[in-house]
């Protein structure tokens, strides 16, 4: 019993310092052109690449990546604002390059077996371009997938009794898709459009609802109370999300 709980000791203690404290380091993308990136490390199997929105790196995704961190998988959260001196604005993250995006998923290759995208609002349409621009160049499938939470891939929000318009790499992305979406969402009623139009690049989504929850739920100052509790939760939310993945579904080829 004693040998039982010395071991029992050190392995919680391993796990604690495994997980203690994030690294931070900076991948040079261009020339001089730094990424910042925060690493929550947990092993080569598995890394989270996640990359920010509109609003920038919020406090709550790194909370979440500590917790996922402790649930197995790595998990990288890259400022591509600072890496560009842009500040925090929808029209800055237009201006930032899908090479930034496609040079942090081949760094990241180098390092990890399976690559999981994760952002959210306008940043899905970034990370999907970077997507894209990285299989280009490459034959090997990396990128398991990526989880969108709320994402904004409209070319332009259409008045009212329009037809919605999607940006083109919308019909260019092929990958496994999750999108996260609340009911209350402006947005909710176009989900099934949205994926027929990701589906024509031949990309296999899943779309999950959020019953009662509004876009940003988790960057909202003014989020509601249930809003709050399902933000504690982000971090299930996202391992439900990538173990359902289409192509978790399927045996490697």
């Amino acid at each position: 019993m004693k040998s039982f709980r010395a071991l029992l000791c050190i392995f919680l203690l391993s796990s604690t310092l495994a997980f203690a404290a994030p690294e931070s380091q900076t991948l040079l993308v261009a020339p001089n052109v730094e990424i910042p990136v925060t690493r929550y490390n947990a092993g080569k199997r598995n890394l989270i690449l996640w990359l920010p929105s509109e609003n920038g790196v919020v406090q709550t995704e790194h909370d979440t990546a500590a917790k996922l961190a402790r649930r197995g998988y790595s998990v990288w959260v890259a400022d591509l604002f600072v890496a560009r001196f842009l500040p925090v604005a929808p029209s800055s993250l237009e201006a930032i390059p899908a090479t930034d995006v496609a040079s942090l998923i081949q760094t990241a290759s180098k390092q990890h077996r399976n690559i999981f995208l994760v952002s959210s609002g306008r940043g899905a349409a970034l990370t999907l371009s970077g997507a894209q621009l990285w299989q280009a160049q490459h034959r090997t499938r990396r990128i398991a997938g990526a989880v969108l939470l709320f994402p904004n891939l409209l070319a332009r929000s259409p008045d009212a009794g329009e037809d919605a318009t999607y940006l083109p790499i919308t019909r260019q992305t092929r990958l496994p898709i999750v999108i996260l979406q609340g009911d209350k969402s402006p947005w909710h009623w176009q989900l099934d459009t949205l994926k027929q139009q990701l589906a024509q690049g031949g990309s296999c989504v899943v779309i999950k609802n959020l019953p009662g929850m509004r876009d940003r739920f988790y960057l909202r100052e003014d989020a509601l109370p249930r809003e709050k509790e399902l933000a504690d939760r982000l971090d299930l939310l996202i391992q439900d999300a990538i173990k359902n993945l289409p192509a978790s579904k399927r045996k490697s080829s």
